[in-house]
């Protein structure tokens, strides 16, 4: 074997296993409830940590995709309105679609930050900048 072969061996014995696979990223499944005429999201606070997304933000992109009002509660979100899960599951993908896969690698490897006033979300796989 020469240098380049044994390298590229080298190389492919420590890659991760998860880049190997085709999706390592899975949309985070929600658990919903019904309260009278309330849907409370359960563990709303650890779905936005493993998107990598504030809160807030997330809670009021939801809540403005199901026309509806609402606000969290220790780490729950409790939306005004009865729901089903797989609408409000829909909302979130939606938000995962648009504001965590980047548009250029499409690998879930990004995050938001503000640059002159401006948001731009940046990809840590691939290097793209896009403006939000």
């Amino acid at each position: 074997m020469n240098n380049y072969d044994e390298l590229l061996e080298k190389g492919k014995e420590e890659t991760p296993d998860d880049l190997e696979k085709e999706e390592r990223f899975e949309v985070p499944e929600l658990k919903t409830r019904k309260d009278g005429s309330r849907t409370i999201i359960e563990d709303f606070s650890g779905i936005a940590e493993k998107l990598g997304r504030e809160e807030k933000v997330l809670s009021n992109f939801i809540q403005n995709e199901l026309g509806t009002a609402g606000h969290i509660e220790g780490d729950e979100l409790v939306l005004n309105g009865e729901f089903r899960r797989g609408n409000v599951q829909g909302r979130l993908e939606n938000y995962v679609d648009e504001y965590v896969y980047c548009p250029e690698c499409g690998r879930p490897d990004t995050e938001i930050k503000k640059e002159k006033g401006v948001e731009i979300m940046k990809c840590q796989a691939c290097g793209a900048r896009t403006s939000l």
